[in-house]
């Protein structure tokens, strides 16, 4: 799982915990109970904020009388932003709120990541808030939530400074704690549910001001401020207990995200810039994906895109237009190609683009140009995906067949027909009549393969497909012979079933005689 997978690795988290987490501790969960010492994390500080993104950073020390047992630390920041809630019933508190759901797995892998993965990770999502997986449901929330964690950052030191990316930010919002009153746990950890299950029972005080019923099966959505926002470290022993989240969290001081950047217009791009942008092959489709190179980056730059935390905005021009990264994210993240060592970020290209030359840029946080470059914008946006699955499973087939079962003549055409079709197969961007072509015309190739030593009149399919015999003769009276190979066949099988009739009556005879043998000797 790559970096950026790490830090959204909210999905799974967010089925079971957004909001629908457990508020005490799992029973199942073998928290350490030992006296944790100077296993601490300090006071987190926030920079770099952008319209949707955010520099982490805190130190963290490990007890000595710890640092033996570790098997693995994650580092994180939990994040949590609700605004409206729905109570159903009067939440009933129980356990400790210093537990926390964030256990640093599941997640989507980089690999895993589609057009709508951000919005899916981060955007607002209306879910249950309950305590336990079999109570009812206390009410409905509506909001964000995720964990950003990275497992690979520990050194294996006792302490040190993480520095942690956190992304699907909302711009112009404010991000911090709010509810953290709970029990009067000062300056401790409070459980995001145990926030909202507050909020839910003061919206339930609010609907029956005489607090006789508690009405809250009468209430109705109400708006909230419930946010909550940590940064701690999970710390697995080998002997497979955990120091929970919760027991070294801190509290993020608020902070307020950046409103949404703006392009510079056309005119005002600088006409020489220190970095530079070239896109890869110098020309882009609409719809598709197109990697953008950038050169000769400051060294600070590169210091934030080797530690994959270098976040941008990028526009296309005739019009300035705000380019998306593929995973749907409202920017672009610069990073160096491991093969070439260029640092580079991916867009994708607008689908109702004109065709055209074109000008692409990107800006920092700031809204400054740091390069722009042209590009040309040519074709069309495919409409739809084309169907490979008959075209996979024909390429799989013949790609059992050996050279060395055909004539040269026979194979040679096949052998070509299987290229061709093989690189429709990985042709990203190939139409459905390209498909069904290659389709046709390796079946036609290999219908029409002969094997070595076969008839001349007599197609081979390759041992693929029921090809049926071009003729049934009769056998000639006279001799009894067949005219062509498939009478011979017809006579075979007249043969077995004489043969097999034979056999037959012997059975019987054999069966008869044995009986006989029986009959005297009871006799």
């Amino acid at each position: 799982m790559g970096r950026f997978g790490k830090a959204v690795a909210a999905l799974a988290v967010a089925a079971c915990m957004m909001f629908g987490g457990v508020a005490t501790a799992n029973a199942d969960e073998n928290y350490y109970e030992g006296d944790l010492g100077n296993t601490t994390v300090g006071t987190p500080a926030v920079s770099e904020v952008g319209s949707h993104t955010a520099n982490v950073s805190f130190t963290y020390s490990i007890d000595p009388s710890i640092l033996p047992k570790v098997a693995s630390v994650c580092f994180a920041v939990e994040v949590m932003r609700v605004t409206s809630i729905k109570p159903i019933n009067l939440p009933q508190f129980g356990g400790n709120p210093r537990y926390s759901e964030v256990n640093c797995q599941g997640g989507t892998s980089d690999g895993d990541l589609t057009a709508g993965s951000y919005q899916s990770i981060f955007g607002a999502k209306t879910s249950p808030v309950k305590i336990g997986d079999e109570v009812e449901v206390e009410s409905e929330s509506t909001g964000q939530y995720f964990m950003a964690y990275d497992t690979d950052l520990w050194n294996h030191a006792a302490s040190g400074t993480v520095q942690m990316p956190v992304i699907g930010l909302q711009s112009n919002t404010k991000y911090g704690n709010t509810y953290n009153d709970v029990y009067n746990l000062d300056p401790g950890y409070v459980d995001s549910q145990w926030k909202l299950l507050e909020a839910t029972q003061d919206i339930c005080k609010l609907a029956d001001p005489t607090g006789a019923s508690f009405a809250c099966s009468n209430a109705y959505d109400q708006q909230v401020d419930v946010r909550s926002l940590y940064a701690g470290m999970r710390i697995v022993l080998k002997d497979g207990s955990a120091i929970n989240f919760g027991q070294t969290a801190k509290a993020i001081d608020d902070f307020t995200t950046k409103s949404e950047p703006t392009a510079k217009p056309a005119e005002a791009l600088p006409s020489k810039t220190d970095a530079k942008l070239e896109v890869s092959g110098g020309q882009a489709k609409p719809g598709q994906t197109a990697r953008v190179y950038i050169d000769n980056l400051k060294a600070e730059a590169k210091g934030k895109a080797d530690a994959n935390s270098l976040f941008w905005n990028a526009y296309i021009y005739s019009e300035p237009r705000a380019l998306t990264s593929p995973d749907g994210a409202p920017f672009v993240r610069v990073q160096k190609e491991q093969s070439t060592g260029r640092y580079y970020f991916d867009a994708v290209i607008p689908s109702d683009l004109p065709a055209g030359d074109h000008r692409i840029s990107v800006q920092d946080e700031n809204g400054d140009v740091q390069a722009w470059t042209p590009v040309t914008v040519g074709g069309s946006a495919p409409s739809q995906a084309a169907d490979k699955s008959k075209l996979t499973a024909a390429v799989d087939a013949a790609g059992k067949l050996a050279e060395k079962d055909y004539t040269a003549d026979s194979w040679a055409v096949f052998s070509k027909a299987l290229a061709d079709a093989k690189a429709v197969a990985g042709k990203q961007d190939a139409s459905q009549a390209e498909v069904d072509a290659a389709v046709k015309a390796l079946a036609d190739a290999q219908a029409a393969l002969k094997k070595v030593g076969a008839s001349a009149s007599k197609p081979d399919n390759g041992g693929n497909g029921s090809a049926k015999p071009s003729g049934s003769s009769k056998p000639a009276a006279n001799n009894g012979k067949s005219e062509s190979q498939d009478d011979g066949q017809s006579d075979l099988a007249k043969t077995g079933a004489s043969v097999a009739a034979v056999v037959g009556v012997l059975v019987l005879l054999v069966v008869f005689g044995a009986g006989l043998r029986v009959m005297k000797s009871r006799r």
